[in-house]
């Protein structure tokens, strides 16, 4: 009988103990949510804060997005080691830095070397997260058709430009939380874009409707009296119907600019709207490309041993695509010295 009250007793406090942990989850969980709202009102607009009830009409759409920027940083492939030694035989790596000796100076970002001056390792491994644009060209070049060299074949090369590595951190880990912040801080950023520019378009309107009114004043029939009498009155009678038509055009793409965004209620809830569907404002995509040796697209050859298929993640806003996105493990030992770009901006200097 004790050890059935035992076995009770344990169960009604293991059941306790998950309830507490739950319950912890929850309260940290509402807190980033609340954090996350009052970095979004910041960013978007301040004056946010003066309506009542800002944070529970904000609340379902952040914590949708913190749930989404989360699984795409989760997302992002790697770590993939960046280094001279693996080049030859990563064909990403290669599509990537055309040269290996690229590596140790792209590497070198400003995020990386902050990252070094606050840490005071010198040796082991780093990781960030390594943004580049792809680029396919059209080219001429040589191709082997059997056992013939033809040239001036139509070809398309892949190379990747505008490289930056950001988000450099300790651990993977570490690097894909970092991401989330900052994929959160860019909806934010875009839905206050997207909400930009219908404010700059109301403005637009507006001026152009001024415009018209004062058009409107100058020619008006009345304005030039016993003048419409003339033959000349009736192309100002005309040209004042035509500016009258184009008035009320105005006036309608005015109201229908102005629908959803007359007050700062209406911004919060655009906001909001927009936040909603993260996957509007930025989502990511996998890309998978065949190459040879040389970079050149392959999409159909036949020859396996001789080509090499590459995968990475592109982040698109709409159908714009943008930069792929990896996540890379590299040397400390692999950055420059600061020794080293002071010797080659004097080479620049000096040249």
């Amino acid at each position: 009988m004790n050890s059935l009250w035992q076995d009770l007793g344990h169960v009604v406090q293991e059941h306790w103990s998950r309830q507490r942990v739950r319950e912890a989850e929850r309260r940290l969980r509402e807190s980033t949510i609340r954090l996350a709202i009052e970095r979004a009102v910041d960013q978007a607009n301040p004056r946010i804060r003066g309506l009542n009830g800002y944070r529970n009409r904000l609340h379902d759409a952040v914590a949708g997005c913190l749930d989404y920027c989360k699984e795409l940083a989760w997302r992002i492939p790697g770590p993939v080691t960046v280094s001279r030694a693996t080049w030859s035989s990563d064909p990403l790596l290669r599509a990537l830095f055309s040269d290996p000796s690229r590596i140790r100076w792209e590497l070198a970002s400003n995020d990386c070397r902050d990252y070094m001056e606050r840490t005071p390792l010198t040796t082991g491994d780093c990781y960030a997260i390594l943004l580049a644009q792809p680029v396919f060209r059209k080219q001429l070049g040589m191709d082997l058709s059997g056992e013939t060299m033809q040239r001036d074949i139509a070809q398309t090369t892949l190379s990747f430009e505008n490289i930056d590595v950001v988000r450099c951190a300790e651990s993977p880990e570490a690097v894909r939380a970092k991401t989330a912040q900052a994929i959160m801080d860019a909806l934010v950023g875009f839905a206050a874009q997207d909400i930009g520019l219908q404010e700059a378009r109301i403005a637009e309107l507006e001026d152009s409707l001024r415009i018209m009114r004062i058009k409107k004043k100058v020619l008006s029939p009345a304005t030039h009296g016993l003048e419409i009498l003339r033959d000349r009155g009736t192309a100002h009678a005309t040209e004042h119907l035509i500016i009258e038509k184009q008035i009320d055009e105005l006036e309608s793409e005015l109201a229908a600019a102005h629908q959803g965004l007359s007050t700062l209620n209406d911004y919060l809830e655009r906001l909001a709207a927009l936040l909603q569907v993260p996957t509007a404002l930025i989502a990511a995509r996998p890309e998978r490309v065949r190459l040879d040796r040389m970079n050149v697209v392959r999409p159909d050859r036949k020859d396996a041993s001789n080509t090499f298929d590459i995968e990475f993640m592109r982040a698109y806003r709409g159908e714009r695509a943008g930069r792929m996105v990896l996540l890379v493990r590299f040397a400390r030992a692999d950055l420059i010295t600061d020794q080293e770009r002071q010797m080659q901006a004097e080479r620049y200097v000096n040249a």
